[in-house]
């Protein structure tokens, strides 16, 4: 037995193996196609459904608004525009003019921000800018200690 006989390959065998190759590439192509048919009728009886929910909840919102009379938008409520003196009265006891960069307009914000977050129970005692001259000491340290070749 020679190369050409052991790879010859007869016309039945080739048919055979083309008819099988067919066979197999049909089946994959129908199941696909099948999925695609299940995944289109799937996605719209699902828009279908979310379409029917937005009409109920829009017929639902409709006949609320028709029922509810209509608001009337009321006005706010707001007290007078504090004077100067009044926001120096917060401030009282918490702000010292001559020792302090603070503004009263700000110790005033600070104290309505602490109200409302912490409640009416708490007590600022002092407030003080912060000293900054400590960590600029250490930047100029760390600038100063790049040296830098010239030359």
């Amino acid at each position: 037995m020679n190369i050409t006989q052991t790879l010859a390959i007869t016309w039945p065998e080739f048919m055979d193996a083309l008819t099988y190759q067919i066979t197999g590439m049909l089946v994959v192509f129908c199941c696909l196609g099948l999925l695609c048919v299940i995944l289109s009728i799937s996605g719209a009886i699902a828009v279908r459904m979310e379409e029917k929910k937005k009409a109920q909840a829009e017929a639902a919102r409709a006949a609320m608004a028709a029922a509810a009379p209509a608001p009337v938008a009321a006005a706010p409520v707001l007290g007078p525009e504090p004077t100067p003196a009044q926001v120096a009265a917060i401030a009282a006891g918490i702000y010292d003019a001559a020792a302090s960069s603070i503004t009263p307009e700000v110790i005033a914000a600070i104290a309505a921000a602490v109200k409302v977050t912490v409640g009416s129970e708490a007590k600022i005692l002092d407030i003080k800018p912060v000293d900054t001259s400590y960590g600029q000491s250490g930047r100029t340290s760390i600038m100063n200690s790049h040296t830098i070749n010239r030359g």
